[in-house]
């Protein structure tokens, strides 16, 4: 009888003081950071702004400079050497240059996600918008319709399909082959 009374004491004592560390971390969280304090003899003037030493002026160089690298990204995927110049007698290509990378539909209207032909980054494009000399008509849920000098085309979105991850049975099977000497 005495032991289950000690049992019982301990188990109540126990929740006790889990409550009051409960209650404390509450009190902590709910109450505002306190702003640092500056210690040391000039803590009356941590107020005065730091003097610092002038840095030199940086003028960097031109940024036509840098052109090739803005066209062509150092880690893109389709990084090609610099194009030959197109001769002064080479008629304008009509078709669109371009890809269908994705497309948003939300409540304030839908965009079109393109990426042009060497470029890298893509462009968002609302209907009636022209891109690349192309307006956008319509976009729906798989293609979008470009429209110029009465000529239309249609650009597909590309499903990339992504590999299925590894199962649990294939990873644990690697891992096996990879302890055994």
């Amino acid at each position: 009888m005495m032991r289950n009374l000690r049992g019982l004491f301990l188990l109540v004592l126990l929740a006790a003081a889990s409550a009051m560390l409960a209650l404390r971390i509450r009190d902590d969280l709910q109450r505002p950071p306190e702003p640092l304090a500056v210690a040391g003899p000039d803590a009356a003037a941590s107020d005065q702004a730091i003097d610092t030493p002038e840095m030199p002026k940086y003028d960097p160089p031109p940024i036509e400079r840098f052109a090739a690298a803005l066209d062509r990204p150092l880690f893109s995927q389709d990084r090609r050497p610099p194009a030959d110049e197109p001769s002064a007698g080479v008629v304008e290509d009509r078709a669109l240059s371009a890809t269908l990378q994705g497309i948003l539909f939300a409540t304030s209207g839908s965009v079109a996600l393109l990426t042009a032909v060497g470029e890298s980054a893509p462009l968002r494009v609302s209907e009636g918008e022209v891109f690349l000399g192309w307006r956008l008509l319509e976009i729906h849920p798989d293609n979008v319709v470009f429209e110029r000098d009465g000529e239309t085309v249609t650009l597909e979105l590309i499903y990339k399909a992504q590999p299925a991850p590894a199962s649990r049975a294939e990873r644990r099977a690697k891992r096996r082959a990879k302890q055994r000497p």
